[in-house]
This record gives C-alpha cells, structure tokens and sequence, in this order.
C-alpha cells in the first residue's frame, strides 16, 4: 500500500533569502582566526588536555589510595566537573573554554574510554550542575557526592568531595595563569 504524500510541502529557500555571509558566522570566524594566531587556541587545548591527566592521587598528594574504587572513580568524575566548569568560568573566552573541554574529553575517551563512558552515561553531572546553582554551591556539591558515593550522611565524603571541587578550581585557576592567555 502506497501513502499519498501529495500534501507534503519541501521549503527550498529562494537564492536571494541567504547572501551566503552570516554577520554572525563571519564574527565568530574572525574570532577564531584570532585565537589560533595568537596561540590561544592551541593553549586551550594542550590546557584541557593536561587537566584530563591529573588523577585524585595529583590532587590530594596520594592521600586517596586507600578509598574504595567506587569512591575513587567518583572523585574523578567530581574532578572532571569541576574542571568543566572551572574552565567555562574562568578563561576569558567562550571559545577557548570549548576548546579546552572537548580537548579535556578526547584525551579521557583516548585514555580511558570506560571512565569516559561512566561519565558521558552517568548522572552525577545533573546532580552537580544542580548544586551549583543553589546559594551554597560548594556544600551542595559535598552532599551530593557522599550520596553518589551512596553513604549520604558521610560527613567525610562531605568534606572530600567540597575539596576534590576547591582544589580542582584552584588548580584550573592555577594553569589558566601559567598560560597566559592573551585578550
């Protein structure tokens, strides 16, 4: 059996509707012409890549080896968050931001594509994009990784998980300065 399909309509713009240069797109292009000339962009990326190298043992001088694996591999996803966001709040540019987080996933997809995939599939980024929003993002943070962690009232994993976010935005902070990101 055949459907009539005479009633389907095809918009095909008229030639004259798109001059082929958005103001837009010709701003954003000049933009990051800019940043891959003046070094910037290959600063993010490098940025973004040595962030996805640095392990709990980096951040807390090795103090974390004797936590559970479940407990690690959520510090490690609290790290990766908070680079995230870090890295979208403090660099200077939205487009090097985006370089640096894609540059941060690619190398964790290459390095380690289980994390990667625990991560991309998890749901403890929602959790956090949550509590950053509310008046005591940090605290909210420590909440919700002792309950990621599944032992809510924790007041351990609080304190671990309000620190591995500290640390990690001390540490993005600290790098962004050693680049030396030009305007």
């Amino acid at each position: 059996m055949r459907n009539n399909d005479d009633d389907i309509k095809i918009f095909r713009p008229k030639k004259s509707d798109w001059s082929g240069t958005d103001p837009d797109l010709t701003s954003i292009a000049g933009i990051m012409d800019k940043h891959r000339a003046n070094g910037n962009s290959a600063k993010a990326c490098i940025l973004g890549e040595r962030l996805a190298d640095i392990t709990p043992e980096d951040l807390f001088d090795g103090g974390v080896s004797s936590l559970p694996n479940n407990v690690l591999m959520q510090l490690r996803s609290l790290m990766v968050f908070a680079a995230q966001i870090s890295l979208t709040k403090y660099l200077p540019f939205t487009i090097l931001s985006t370089q640096a987080v894609n540059a941060m996933y690619a190398r964790i997809e290459a390095t380690a594509p289980g994390f990667f995939a625990n991560i991309a599939d998890g749901s403890s980024f929602s959790f956090y994009y949550l509590a950053v929003r509310k008046n005591e993002p940090v605290s909210e943070i420590g909440n919700d990784f002792a309950m990621l962690c599944d032992d809510d009232d924790n007041e351990e994993l609080k304190a671990l998980g309000m620190r591995a976010f500290e640390e990690t935005e001390t540490k993005v902070i600290s790098l962004i300065e050693e680049f030396e990101f030009e305007g």
